[in-house]
């Protein structure tokens, strides 16, 4: 069995002139919802192995407090710059990628993508998720190229508030 963990990035700042997007930072309630996240997740039956996340300043600080808390490796945490604008058939073809050794991932990204593809993946309608929302997923293979459309079956949702 394989199992997909995918997060949003807890709160971040407003937009507002002069900071680019990517350089956001979370707000005090974002460090407050990604803490509440990252222990709902330790406590949880699947803890990931790898964790892959955005570029993004707030998925960086939100990746942070989740391998902190979860004790994870430096070495096995990724950015991947892809992500940041990434559609659902780039992030498909990413999990289609990994290697089969790891049986539990996470990316850490950002809305509607995230959503759209927890929907995909599950062929489920989701409430979309919320910042620091994370959503467990499973597959019934023994590799990652075998996800696809309607594969995966929802196991677990831990929120950030």
């Amino acid at each position: 069995m394989k199992t997909l963990i995918l997060i949003r990035h807890a709160e971040a700042e407003s937009v507002y002139f002069g900071v680019e997007d990517k350089n956001r930072m979370l707000t005090q309630q974002g460090y407050a919802q990604a803490m509440h996240m990252a222990k709902r997740v330790k406590t949880g039956a699947y803890l990931p192995d790898i964790v892959f996340y955005s570029d993004a300043e707030r998925t960086k600080t939100t990746t942070q407090v989740l391998v902190e808390t979860l004790d994870i490796p430096e070495e096995a945490t990724f950015e991947e710059s892809s992500f940041y604008s990434a559609n659902v058939g780039k992030l498909l073809d990413f999990i289609n990628q990994r290697s089969d050794e790891a049986d539990c991932f996470a990316i850490v990204g950002h809305n509607p993508t995230l959503t759209f593809l927890a929907e995909y993946l599950t062929g489920e309608a989701l409430n979309p998720l919320s910042p620091a929302d994370a959503l467990v997923i499973s597959f019934d293979f023994t590799s990652w190229s075998m996800v696809s459309q309607a594969t995966g079956q929802t196991l677990s949702r831990y929120t950030g508030a």
